[in-house]
């Protein structure tokens, strides 16, 4: 039982961010990665057989998407490009940026969705009013033009200055406006300071550009992760310190690994080339899921030793004999009621991620011709518009009358609600990409990622309904999150540290030798001349 258990605590957090993946890459951004965050959040939440990590289902959802977004910034598609050349400085070049990004990428998305599961729910609370203040300030800037207006006066690195440089003015205005906001919008004014001096000393003062001429974002995230760690440190918060640090190591990996197996399926490698079946399929695709295979395992890997067994001297113990004794992270503090960030978290979840997401579908389908241009008079793009509103409205008044425990349908358990909470995130998403895409289904490379999204998400629905409230761990002790045994070895950093320069040098030789010349669509970082997009 127990070996099942940690299987599916690897497992379902590796498919739930594998399929979530590759709904980002068919909409990118912030918003496209927010959905992978939402998910490996709840998969974690799920399999996590703690009840108190059930309670926070929607808030680890939430801070999971919020965690994931910032990575959305960072252009990666140059990066790969480096990679399908044939210098070694080039492709080494290239792998060791794809690594950073995604440690970047899941450093600060594991982060901070280790606040859901250490912070009291007093100082999460906190967050509500400043969350939505922030939100609606950026919504004014977009709705009103600022922000493009901004962007044309000066924005020579294509970054996101706006979004840092206006988070870090209304942090310190909800800070001086009342106490209870220092918390939350000190955090929110560090990672946004932190944010705009990444980008000023790596980019403007050093020089320092990936990938020119794409965007600098990634200085930017660079600043993040640090002010992070050092907030992180400031709290004395070791366990989430630890998750941060499988994120940044498993998500380098899977950005890394998953380019690798893109390079070998565009040059056509050995049985690649030979088997009929594997030809013509979009290796990007596969690679971006592989990206999050390798991210969400590794996010599944950490949350699973916060519930670890104890060491004995008998050797035949936890076998032959008695279980071992289970040891696991100090359930977080329950000492303010769960309502503002629940709420907020349940309307951005199922209404405006989505929004944010699927409204591309309807300019895809009118660039294939299926919207007419008008119904009864009214244009048929904003008939699409109607039905999102009525549809957005809907959803709200099921929130609601939840928040008022007045919904027959939310089930009365935790464990229930996170479930279904997974499985609309889940759905929503597979069936929204899936009708996306129906204007290029008849391409056999889009059919056959289409169809393993479904494959991914029908094994993920499987391994969520088989929880049950009776699979519980009973952990005989607990450590604080401040308990300096979840801090990593100082060798194991070291290794760490050594092994991935090493691996680079080692998957640029091998990507080099599985092709003759440089696959289409590659670039040189070093030297004068560059092929082609």
């Amino acid at each position: 039982m127990r070996s099942a258990q940690h299987c599916s605590q690897i497992l379902l957090p590796a498919l739930a961010m594998s399929v979530g993946w590759g709904f980002r890459g068919n909409y990118g951004h912030e918003a496209g990665a927010m959905v992978p965050g939402a998910l490996v959040a709840l998969a974690v939440c799920l399999t996590s057989h703690r009840p108190e990590w059930w309670q926070r289902s929607t808030l680890m959802a939430f801070l999971g998407a919020i965690g994931w977004s910032f990575g959305g910034q960072m252009s990666y598609g140059r990066v790969i490009g480096y990679t399908a050349g044939m210098g070694l400085p080039d492709v080494f070049y290239g792998y060791a940026s794809l690594f950073l990004i995604g440690a970047l990428w899941g450093g600060i998305g594991a982060g901070i969705l280790a606040l859901s599961v250490t912070l009291k729910r007093s100082e999460l609370e906190r967050f509500t009013v400043p969350l939505v203040f922030l939100w609606l300030f950026w919504l004014a800037l977009d709705f009103s033009g600022l922000t493009s207006w901004l962007f044309e006066l000066w924005n020579p690195y294509d970054v996101d200055w706006v979004a840092a440089g206006s988070a870090a003015l209304v942090s310190l205005m909800l800070y001086r406006a009342r106490s209870d906001f220092h918390a939350p919008c000190g955090l929110m004014l560090r990672l946004a300071t932190g944010w705009l001096l990444g980008f000023f000393l790596l980019t403007l003062v050093l020089g320092l550009r990936m990938t020119p001429p794409r965007g600098d974002n990634w200085a930017g995230c660079v600043g993040v992760l640090l002010a992070l760690i050092y907030e992180l440190r400031q709290q004395q918060n070791r366990a989430a310190l630890r998750w941060c640090g499988y994120g940044f190591l498993f998500g380098g990996l899977g950005f890394l690994l998953g380019d690798f197996v893109n390079m070998l399926g565009r040059a056509q490698w050995s049985i690649i080339g030979a088997w009929p079946v594997l030809q013509g399929l979009d290796y990007w695709k596969w690679m971006e899921q592989l990206f999050g295979l390798i991210m969400g395992a590794g996010i599944g890997w950490g949350a699973q030793t916060f519930a670890r067994q104890q060491t004995t001297s008998g050797s035949d113990q936890g076998e032959n004999g008695p279980p071992r004794p289970i040891i696991a992270l100090a359930a977080p503090q329950e000492d303010a009621e769960s309502r503002g960030m629940n709420f907020i978290g349940l309307i951005f979840l199922l209404i405006v991620l989505p929004w944010k997401n699927l409204h591309k579908n309807v300019f895809r389908w009118q660039e294939a011709g299926w919207v007419p241009d008008e119904f009864a008079g009214v244009s048929g793009m904003l008939w699409f518009l109607i039905v999102g509103i009525l549809l957005s409205v809907a959803v709200g008044s099921a929130i609601c009358q939840a928040r008022r425990r007045q919904l027959a349908l939310i089930p009365g358990s935790n464990l229930g609600r996170a479930q279904w909470l997974f499985l609309l995130i889940l759905w929503m998403s597979l069936a929204g990409d899936f009708c996306g895409n129906l204007p290029r289904l008849e391409s056999r490379a889009v059919f056959v990622v289409q169809i393993s999204f479904w494959i991914t998400g029908a094994l993920c629905t499987m391994l969520v309904v088989r929880a049950l409230e009776t699979d519980q761990i009973l952990p005989s002790d607990f450590w604080p999150a401040e308990d300096t045994r979840w801090s990593f070895k100082l060798w194991t950093s070291v290794v760490v540290a050594l092994a991935v320069p090493l691996l680079c040098g080692v998957i640029g030789w091998l990507t080099i030798q599985s092709h003759g010349e440089p696959i289409p669509g590659s670039h040189q970082r070093f030297g004068a001349s560059e092929s082609a997009d």
